[in-house]
């Protein structure tokens, strides 16, 4: 029986420790689409409105057209699509 007790605690010791942190900067992939409030991401937007990435990404919202407000994407540049979300 004593056997049995240190198996368990030696399970639930390696179930605690913490997985590292996941990628959540702009983007970042995620999988929960949200506008506001996916902690998936630092900004709480993950959006799947760039279909030529072919995934949902971390983004932020933006004035649709105007980049002037997006960080530097993957391209070098700050671009903002027609449905409002910075191109990571």
């Amino acid at each position: 029986m004593h056997k049995h007790v240190v198996v368990m605690l030696g399970l639930l010791a390696s179930c605690a420790e913490e997985a590292p942190p996941a990628d959540r900067s702009f983007g970042a992939t995620c999988t929960t689409v949200s506008d506001t409030s996916t902690a998936e991401c630092d900004s709480g937007v993950c959006t799947d409105a760039f279909d030529m990435i072919g995934h949902p990404v971390c983004s932020q919202k933006c004035p649709a057209g105007d980049g002037t407000t997006c960080p530097v994407g993957a391209d070098g540049t700050m671009k903002c699509n027609m449905k409002g979300y910075c191109k990571p």
